[in-house]
């Protein structure tokens, strides 16, 4: 099953000091707490920390510990420009380590990134590794593009 992370997991913060207090578990190294404060700053409801630079900062110390939501979320902020500069390279790269580290949505990334080069061996891989773990945006590519499998 899917490890998929709702806006839940990520802490109610109501004031800035348990905002800062968050931030200084961050600091210390917790990757899980990293991605949190990512999370938090990516957040555009929560005007006063909106900030997708300071997003992608916390993302890239996160996924550097091996946390694969943050390397999902890394990548497609390298993909689409996001908090950093638009760079192809290190969005593939980012993706890609989520989706070998079993991340579901990171899997469901890379398939639909091959259906677009098209490498479609390569999309049926991770739509099919996706869908293993439940997540229903590739089942519901994988029935889409089903007929493309008959190769």
């Amino acid at each position: 099953m899917s490890r998929k992370y709702e806006t839940s997991m990520v802490p109610v913060m109501k004031t800035r000091e348990e905002f800062a207090s968050l931030k200084i578990t961050a600091e210390n190294g917790a990757p899980e707490m990293q991605c949190a404060v990512g999370d938090i700053c990516a957040d555009d409801t929560r005007a006063e920390l909106f900030n997708v630079a300071e997003a992608a900062y916390w993302y890239e110390k996160a996924a550097l510990q091996g946390h694969t939501r943050a390397q999902w979320l890394l990548g497609a902020s390298y993909a689409q420009g996001i908090g950093v500069d638009r760079d192809a390279e290190k969005a593939e790269y980012w993706l890609l380590k989520s989706a070998q580290s079993g991340d579901a949505d990171g899997q469901y990334t890379m398939a639909g990134y091959y259906f677009m080069k098209p490498d479609i061996v390569k999309a049926k891989y991770w739509i099919d590794r996706a869908v293993e773990q439940g997540h229903g945006e590739a089942k519901a590519m994988q029935d889409a593009v089903s007929h493309l499998y008959e190769i």
